[in-house]
């Protein structure tokens, strides 16, 4: 008899095309298995207009899913790795992360035009206080907006002329087709990504033997940068009350922060590459400039 697993997610198309790709990966994999996907709604599902700090933070996106895994109604949970908070329930665990997809963010316009051409006093919007910070250092004359919703309901806010653009992070547009609407790609020097963007976590129970499944889930290089980026959550021990972005590349054979933080006491963005030998040297050089902002 095959063993059943049972994936819970959120029920946004994305949350969905991430479950799948979990489902697949496993199925593909493994012939005693079979595997259901649960949709379960979250408080950050139920309130669609305050802002996310306000009622709870990232942890908005998980409370539900993180229940239905500690009394066992399923096996896995399967999130976007940047909603995940760095304090997870006690019993929990992440398992694995996915490889990444591009980590950059996006802007869709309605009329297809670059940030720079943008008129005084458009409106822009975001949920994000760290793409806020760096939208404005970018072109100080736009009206940086807040916005809820998945990546379909922002897309059509714009079309519907309430926003005159959206900035979205291009994973998701990736994944679910979505790139004709894309009218410029941010490089990482102007919008440094939040940490993890672009990476699936998969979750569950501490003791439990799941983990066996995922070994060929993920390359090297991405567990390297996902660790990392955590990692840097961690050590900051960052919220949303401080608009902060983290970013760690792999290229050819060096390595290569970008990283930003506007803190209470002042704002850094700069970038840092280095050989392989170097990375926790630099990795602490970087902590260390970023202390004195908080």
């Amino acid at each position: 008899m095959k063993r059943t697993l049972i994936i819970g997610t959120r029920s946004s198309k994305l949350a969905i095309w991430q479950a799948l790709y979990v489902k697949s990966f496993l199925l593909d994999n493994f012939s005693d298995i079979a595997v259901e996907i649960k949709e379960i709604q979250t408080t950050g599902d139920k309130n669609l207009h305050d802002p996310i700090g306000s009622f709870g933070g990232k942890g908005i996106f998980l409370k539900e899913i993180e229940d239905a895994l500690l009394s066992k109604e399923i096996d896995l949970a399967v999130h976007s790795y940047k909603d995940v908070p760095t304090e997870i329930p006690s019993g929990l665990e992440i398992i694995t992360a996915s490889n990444r997809e591009d980590p950059r963010d996006v802007l869709v316009s309605r009329d297809n035009i670059e940030l720079s051409k943008f008129s005084e006093n458009s409106k822009i919007g975001t949920g994000s206080l760290r793409r806020t910070e760096q939208l404005k250092a970018l072109k100080a004359d736009i009206k940086v907006v807040p916005i809820r919703g998945n990546v379909d309901t922002r897309i059509n806010k714009v079309f519907s002329k309430e926003y005159d653009g959206v900035v979205l992070a291009y994973a998701g547009i990736k994944r679910l087709d979505l790139e004709q609407n894309i009218s410029q790609i941010f490089s990482v020097e102007e919008i440094v990504p939040s940490p993890l963007q672009g990476f699936v976590a998969v979750e569950a129970m501490q003791d439990t033997d799941l983990a066996k499944y995922f070994h060929n889930f993920s390359d090297e290089k991405s567990l390297i940068i996902s660790n990392y980026e955590r990692r840097f959550l961690k050590d900051l021990e960052l919220n949303c009350d401080f608009p902060a972005g983290f970013c760690f590349q792999i290229l050819k054979d060096k390595f290569r922060f970008n990283y930003f933080l506007k803190g209470s006491k002042k704002t850094i963005k700069e970038a840092v590459e280095f050989n392989y030998s170097d990375l926790n040297k630099n990795y602490s050089e970087m902590l260390k400039k970023l202390f004195p902002a908080i």
